[in-house]
């Protein structure tokens, strides 16, 4: 059985979707939430009060999942360009908004001015290196003490680029604790392809979805790492589209979080 998030800032579905895996699926398997500000977005929370509320309640949904504390909730900084000091400050900040069980954690950029405070973030909040779109991004990422790189296949894939190749190459890193998470699915297949080279799926609610009303409960609860999975003697190719993916990725959580980073930039 996998590991995977809830990747939705919507408190009743996740509660909704947990009730239908509830008895099939162990709950230690649940590793948390995943938002961005699009997730929040969504829910109609583009204020920094709104966000804040929100947190301590999705951290509470999270520790009831799980029974206790070990979960973590991850939330971005609302815009990719803030300087590492706004950075350091915004942890210091949304970490408070806890339910005391469930921990937050944090989303940066794969930006080397980011990446270098993560040492001075890592105390504050586990990092997560989020809007990742090739293999070398993500092998410099892993350079950095991080707990997770993000990947976004189903983007990728909607661009022609080979998703599968990239996280396939940046898995044979040398072994640590970090991880690849995998987000942004549009469908079964690509849950079952992620989830077989063993990255941590972020799983949103079209997703959900579809395990609801075609895959079913019992095959995905047996779902796996696959253990032919196929080494590669080189990098595949890193294209501009995957550099344009990233920053259209990045200009579309600066829109969605404008709101909420320039009511923190006042405080």
């Amino acid at each position: 059985m996998i590991n995977f998030f809830f990747d939705t800032a919507d408190i009743n579905y996740v509660k909704g979707a947990w009730a239908k895996l509830e008895g099939a699926v162990d709950a230690k398997h649940v590793v948390g939430v995943t938002t961005n500000p699009n997730a929040f977005s969504k829910v109609d929370m583009p204020n920094l009060k709104q966000w804040e509320e929100h947190l301590p309640r999705l951290c509470e949904t999270v520790s009831e999942i799980k029974g206790g504390s070990g979960g973590v909730v991850y939330v971005q900084a609302p815009n990719s360009d803030m300087t590492p000091d706004q950075v350091l400050r915004w942890a210091n900040h949304i970490s408070r908004f806890t339910d005391g069980t469930t921990k937050l954690g944090l989303k940066i950029p794969p930006f080397k001015s980011i990446l270098d405070i993560v040492d001075s973030l890592n105390p504050i909040m586990e990092i997560n290196v989020t809007g990742v779109a090739d293999c070398s991004t993500a092998l410099h990422c892993f350079s950095y003490p991080v707990r997770y790189v993000s990947i976004i296949p189903g983007r990728m894939e909607e661009k022609g680029i080979d998703a599968q190749a990239h996280i396939v190459y940046a898995n044979q890193r040398r072994a640590s604790s970090a991880e690849i998470i995998t987000g942004s699915m549009r469908t079964i297949k690509g849950l079952e392809w992620v989830c077989a080279l063993g990255t941590v799926p972020t799983i949103g609610t079209k997703v959900w979805d579809l395990i609801f009303n075609e895959m079913g409960i019992d095959k995905f609860n047996s779902l796996s790492k696959s253990p032919h999975v196929k080494q590669l003697k080189f990098s595949p190719e890193v294209k501009i589209e995957s550099t344009e993916l990233s920053l259209d990725f990045f200009n579309q959580m600066d829109e969605c979080g404008s709101v909420a980073c320039s009511q923190f930039l006042k405080t």
